[in-house]
């Protein structure tokens, strides 16, 4: 008895769309299974992001200490500051500690205190603290540096161009430089120093864990046509500090 046999051609046929069929469904399988890496990528936070981070850090810290320093300074002006610490408060803004300066020539610590708009300072050989104006000393306000609408905090959401720069170790802490260009009359209204027409340079100092702003460096005009140098330095966010009038 004879048997038919299919053709050899067509049983290849079936196979390979049996083939194909598989292919397909697996492919539909993986591809649904596979993640978007499109949906997963998320935008690296910008220089301004970063700032951001350090002034609402610096906002609700409460209080922070701060010294300031100058280089660069030019010897021959009678009056402007030199260096200043202490530490301070946001609400209200004030500030206790000392600041070394150049008054009429003369190189003095003049331990100062700032607090409900008034400045005390003691001067050298006086038996206790005065009442002063800072325009009539020719000293900038140590308590506006506080002040989160125009003091230094102010001036991190204000910066324009801002760009990273280098990441650095400094002790313990990695610092990621932030790097921009401030307006004249936002330094001027901080330091009571500089021209409102000229643009300072910052360079910012933010610790990585916390995002905290640790050094403010401002570069330009403050006593033109010379070019110099103050640096913030800020620590202790949050310690317990009282601000009292003397």
């Amino acid at each position: 008895m004879s048997r038919h046999v299919r053709p050899v051609s067509a049983n290849r046929g079936l196979l390979c769309a049996m083939a194909a069929t598989v292919a397909l469904t697996l492919g539909a399988c993986s591809g649904s299974s596979e993640p978007d890496d499109t949906e997963q990528t998320q935008d690296e936070p910008t220089a301004q992001d970063r700032l951001d981070q350090a002034y609402a850090a610096f906002t609700d810290a409460g209080s922070v200490s701060l010294l300031l320093e100058g280089t660069d300074l030019p010897e021959d002006r009678n009056t402007y500051v030199i260096s200043a610490d202490g530490a301070g408060t946001m609400d209200p803004a004030a500030f206790d500690g000392t600041i070394t300066a150049r008054l009429s020539g003369v190189q003095a610590d003049v331990p100062t205190i700032a607090v409900d708009d008034a400045l005390y300072v003691k001067l050298p050989f006086a038996p206790g603290f005065i009442a002063t104006d800072p325009e009539e000393l020719g000293v900038p306000d140590p308590a506006r540096l506080f002040d989160s609408e125009v003091g230094v905090a102010s001036l991190l959401q204000q910066t324009e161009s801002p760009e990273f720069g280098e990441q650095r170790r400094a002790g313990q802490e990695i610092v990621q430089e932030v790097t921009g260009t401030l307006p004249g009359d936002l330094v001027v209204r901080v330091l009571d120093v500089g021209s409102g027409d000229e643009g300072f340079e910052v360079v910012y100092g933010l610790i990585e864990q916390g995002w905290e702003v640790r050094t403010v460096t401002l570069t330009g005009e403050f006593y033109p046509p010379a070019t110099s140098t103050y640096t913030l330095t800020l620590d202790d966010y949050g310690e317990p500090v009282t601000v009292t009038a003397p």
